[in-house]
Parts: C-alpha cells; structure tokens; sequence
C-alpha cells in the first residue's frame, strides 16, 4: 500500500519473517476466521492492485487529480487489506462520494500554508479530501523531519480522513515513527483520533489505530480527549472554526539521535518481548495481525462483500471500464 520515497530516507536492515513461534493473530477480524484470519473463500475475492486502480479512477471521475486519487485509494482500501472492511472501500459510496456531490469535500482545493517554521508548519487543506490531505502532510512531516530530526504539520480544513494509522504508516519506508492525532469533525463524520506507526526491528511494524469506541471505554478516555483537543484542534485553531476537523501530523527520524543498527536492535528486543502465549492463546501487539492479514490479501486477493462487489461493478461499468476480476 505504501509507496517508498525518496526524500528523508534513512536506511535500517531489512527484517526477517522467519519466527520461531507460529504466526497467529491476538484476535480474528475481518470476514476471516481461525488464529490468522485468511480471507474466506465465500466472499468475492478481487487482485489487490486492481481493486486500489479502480477506487482511483473513480475518484479521478469525480475530480480528483491522480496522484491524490491514488493515495486516497490506498488510504480507502487499507480497511480491506488489514481486516477492517466496515472502514474500507464499503465508505467509498456511503461517505467519500456523498461529500464530494454535497461539497463539503473539494477534491482539487488547494492547501495554504498559512506558518513554515522549519521542522513545523500550520497548513490550512480548504476542505479537501481527507484521505488525501493527511497522506500529503504526513510526507511534509517526513521532508522536515529528514532535515531537522522530527516534523510537525498542523492542519485544518480535511475532509473525512479514513484510518489514522494508514497515515501515520506513510513514514515507515523512510525508517521514521509516525503519529497522526485528530480532533473535531462534524457529528456525522467524527474523527479517528489517534494513529502511531513504528519501525519494529526485525518483526512487522508496529501500528496502533484507536477510534472513537475503543478510546470511550476506556476510564482515562476525559484525559486521553482534552490532549489530543490541545494538541490537534487547539493547536490548528479548529477551535474557531464549526465543522472542521484539525490534526497533528508528526514523523520522527530515529536515527538522528541514535545509530540506526542501535534502534534497530532495540526495535527487535521491544517487540520481540511482547510476543508470547497465555492460557493457549497468542498474545501480539498491534500491526502484527494487520500484516499477515495484507500478506493473504496481496497473495489471495481481497475479499469483498457481494454489496461493496456490486456497488464497484457498478461504478466501473459507468466509467466503460470492465468490472473487477474474481480470483480464483
């Protein structure tokens, strides 16, 4: 899904997937079952790539430009890919394209970049699409960080946004941590408020993805909001404005404080700690389910439901493009 840049890279040895123990996930997700969901054989089952090109080109049809078609899609699909289809390319018709024909979202608006601060910038987006604006400061974020260590983009002004920690993720292939904080959103479109993404060692990255459900029942959540409020609406003065959605968007280049072979082994000895058994169960962290789970999609195809699979015929027999191919 991600796509390797070529600004603020820094360089850490590739990791290994060879484990002792077996691959199994803390809990199934998705339309999969068993320990590592596998995408189930009664769903349709669509070639990654083809189904990322689709979403991109219908996005283009409805006046995106490509390169933000692109990444939107990526950003779209992620739910599908990672075994969260209800956050996936099922909110390309129910959400993404309802804003677009609405005009709260405007595909082609043009950010402002109203502070330039060296390592952090203030961006106002103009109400364009979320899940490409916050991929776009993400990569900002990443320039900055190269040169000065960490890079801060606060923003205001995106649309809906997708998953939080897609965005955040944006950083990994540059062997950088990524966090992206948001607060606000209208009723109807609440933000996801938190995303964070490290370089794990020699074990899958770690990415950490909380949503509004999971943060109300926890009993600190009253804190957890009023930081991310500071830090991401405050912050972006979306405060002062109804109906707006601000986000902190930060990437951190470990290596300018440390080694890289020094983070790298440290990256390994954390995460490798968190990996265990208890009562017969897998213990894992966060993003360890998630990419097996894109391993299986990337190998097996992506499942879909038969409404999201006809809703998606549907939209690319309108464009005159043929519908997607069924794997298998």
């Amino acid at each position: 899904m991600r796509s390797p840049g070529t600004l603020g890279e820094v360089s850490l040895r590739p990791r290994s997937r060879r484990l002792g123990r077996p691959v199994a996930s803390a809990a199934p997700a998705g339309p999969g079952s068993g320990d590592t969901p596998i995408p189930e054989q009664a769903w349709h089952r669509v070639p990654a790539e083809e189904l990322i090109a689709l979403v991109s080109r219908i996005l283009v049809a409805h006046g995106f430009p490509e390169i933000r078609a692109r990444m939107a899609a990526e950003a779209l699909c992620h739910g599908d890919l990672t075994g969260a289809p209800d956050t996936g390319v099922a909110e390309l018709t129910r959400l993404h394209l309802p804003a677009v024909e609405s005009g709260f979202v405007t595909p082609g608006a043009e950010p402002l970049l109203i502070a330039d601060r060296g390592a952090a910038a203030l961006i106002d987006y103009r109400r364009a699409s979320g899940l490409w604006a916050v991929g776009d400061a993400m990569d900002r974020a990443v320039v900055r960080a190269g040169r000065f260590g960490v890079g801060l983009v606060s923003m205001r002004g995106a649309g809906p946004f997708g998953r939080a920690g897609h965005h955040a993720a944006r950083a990994l292939p540059h062997g950088m941590i990524g966090l992206v904080l948001a607060a606000g959103g209208v009723e109807e479109h609440p933000a996801n408020p938190l995303g964070m993404a490290a370089p794990a060692g020699a074990y899958p990255e770690f990415m950490l993805d909380v949503n509004l459900g999971d943060a109300a029942r926890n009993p600190e959540f009253a804190g957890f909001a009023l930081m991310v409020d500071v830090l991401a609406g405050v912050l972006s003065g979306v405060a002062d404005h109804e109906h707006d959605t601000g986000l902190l968007v930060m990437a951190i280049a470990p290596t300018t404080l440390r080694s890289a072979d020094g983070f790298y082994r440290a990256a390994s000895a954390l995460f490798g700690s968190m990996l265990g058994w208890e009562g017969g169960a897998p213990i894992r962290y966060p993003g360890w389910r998630e990419a097996q789970y894109l391993e299986q999609c990337r190998a097996l195809g992506v499942p879909l439901s038969a409404s999201v699979r006809r809703q998606l015929d549907s939209l690319a027999i309108g464009l005159g493009r043929s519908p997607l191919s069924t794997v298998g």
